[in-house]
């Protein structure tokens, strides 16, 4: 039903341009980043509802939705918590720099949020599939891929719950002000967050062509573009240019994996 797709291409623009309007207000675009997750959850409770409305809710829907639930309602209170009552984010205010007077706020809306509400869109892919064309019947295969979808899931969302949770308890002891982070799940990968991230997302997508007829394979496209973007657009690159500089990090680099979970080179 092509109709969730017109549907959802409103909502994700309507939000964003909400979250916009209160950032104008804190005068902080980086308000986005907490909502980044909400902003899942919230549509696929819309989709949800849209398969209510048009009579065609299946429970396996519900997988979906709670494994986004579980993943942006994390993410929203784990980025909104580390950003309460601090200034803008660095990422951000550059960008003020380099719009200087030239109509920044319109600048802001089109190239940070209508930017993520685009980037939202494309993502949902799967969220919208399962809804919009949900599987007639079932066999064991779909629900042994079920299972391993939610399994892929949960990996990806231990790598990202645990790596944050292991960095934030370094970074709470003054002494290790200015080191690296290089024991736990980052002794195997620079970026267990952000391989977390892509991992869960390939879990969705495997519950998604579980439980939705052989057209919802389009929904790959959420997987590999969540994967393209914190692997060598906005996650992995920025981080590693902001340490790049740095000697310990440049030694932890030549012995640890840049991105998926390898055991350390021997040096």
């Amino acid at each position: 039903m092509s109709i969730f797709f017109v549907y959802t291409a409103l909502f994700s623009i309507s939000i964003f341009t909400i979250v916009f309007l209160v950032a104008q207000l804190k005068k902080n675009n980086s308000i986005v980043d907490v909502f980044w997750g909400l902003s899942f959850v919230l549509t696929a409770l819309f989709n949800l509802s849209l398969a209510l409305y048009f009579d065609v809710f299946h429970w396996t829907m519900l997988v979906v939705v709670l494994l986004v639930g579980v993943w942006g309602l994390r993410l929203t209170f784990y980025i909104g918590k580390r950003n309460w009552g601090k200034e803008e984010d660095f990422r951000y205010q550059d960008m003020r720099k380099k719009w200087g007077t030239k109509f920044p706020r319109l600048q802001a809306y089109f190239k940070v949020f209508i930017l993520q509400a685009v980037f939202h869109y494309v993502l949902a892919t799967s969220i919208m599939m399962v809804h919009a064309f949900p599987r007639g019947s079932y066999d064991l295969v779909h629900y042994v891929f079920l299972g391993f979808g939610v399994l892929v899931f949960f990996t990806g969302f231990i790598f990202e719950t645990v790596g944050d949770a292991q960095l934030k308890a370094f970074k709470k002891h003054p002494e290790n002000k200015g080191k690296v982070m290089q024991s736990g799940l980052w002794k195997y990968t620079r970026h267990p967050n952000y391989f977390g991230e892509s991992c869960l997302w390939w879990g969705i997508f495997i519950v998604v062509i579980a439980v939705s007829e052989p057209i919802a394979w389009i929904a790959i496209i959420s997987p590999v573009v969540i994967t393209w973007l914190v692997r060598y657009v906005s996650g992995v690159p920025l981080l590693e240019k902001r340490y790049a500089s740095n000697k310990a990090f440049q030694a932890y680099a030549k012995r640890t994996s840049i991105f998926i979970p390898l055991p350390p080179k021997k040096q």
